[in-house]
């Protein structure tokens, strides 16, 4: 959401309303709240826009927001089809990026395949302190007596294995994390992406009290379309990806000075 788009007035609520539109086909998903700061409104005047745009069938609400998106867009591909893509790169961009964590850090695990895999390779002699959304993640920690973990409840979602929602979104506002393993489900000039609107805003919730994001994915990403944009590269820190990105895709990253690892698989 661009804050162009934010400074332009408007001369009527029809005119209101396209702008809105058209921003939320931007960002894919936008909460009402963050809908009212960017136009200058009350919430009870978006969510009027939001009701007459959906009689108009030109956006669709979903949990506590507005999308431009399909319900097979929202959905996302299942957990369990993607787990199983690109094993061996998952594995090594995990291993890198845990090097450097630090004993006693507190380490927030986005929901994701490769965020799970990082978290099933957690050391046991670091104690330290993990924050996740994601129900293959916590069921790996289980048994690693070396660390204290944080589960963010909220709905259970079954096509990401992930908790998502108010409650979600209460206990991340509540919390401070020093480093963060940011997942996607799709990478471009935009930024990043994901399936489904519920784990874009906990991304985003999880990005806003975090010291430092780390973006953990395979090369795959940047040919992969997904419609929700989670965060520009200027909210990334440092991206860890197999050796088989793209010079073209590295130059883009690095041009928003993004500190890009590569691994070799």
């Amino acid at each position: 959401m661009t804050e162009a788009t934010a400074r332009l007035s408007y001369a009527s609520a029809s005119e209101r309303r396209d702008r809105l539109a058209r921003a939320v086909m931007e960002q894919g998903y936008c909460t009402i709240g963050e809908l009212s700061l960017l136009f200058g409104v009350s919430e009870m005047t978006i969510r009027r826009d939001v009701a007459k745009l959906v009689q108009e069938s030109r956006v669709r609400t979903f949990h506590g927001g507005v999308g431009a998106l399909s319900p097979v867009d929202v959905s996302g591909v299942d957990y369990r089809d993607r787990d199983q893509r690109r094993a061996d790169a998952k594995r090594s961009i995990a291993l890198r990026a845990l090097e450097p964590i630090r004993r006693g850090a507190v380490i927030g695990i986005d929901a994701g395949t490769t965020a799970a895999k990082l978290a099933s390779l957690l050391p046991t002699d670091r104690q330290l302190k993990v924050i996740t959304p994601s129900l293959p993640a916590l069921t790996s920690l289980v048994s690693n007596t070396g660390v204290t973990i944080t589960s963010l409840g909220g709905e259970l979602h079954a096509e990401s294995l992930s908790f998502a929602g108010p409650a979600t979104l209460l206990a991340i506002s509540n919390l401070h994390i020093d480093t963060l393993f940011l997942a996607a489900s799709g990478l471009g000039e935009r930024g990043v992406f994901c399936g489904n609107s519920f784990d874009a805003i906990t991304k985003r919730a999880l990005i806003d009290v975090a010291d430092t994001v780390v973006l953990i994915t395979d090369s795959s990403k940047f040919s992969t379309s997904a419609m929700v944009r989670v965060c520009g590269w200027d909210a990334i820190d440092r991206l860890i990806v197999d050796d088989e990105l793209a010079a073209s895709d590295e130059r883009m990253v690095r041009q928003f000075d993004v500190q890009v690892e590569r691994v070799t698989t």
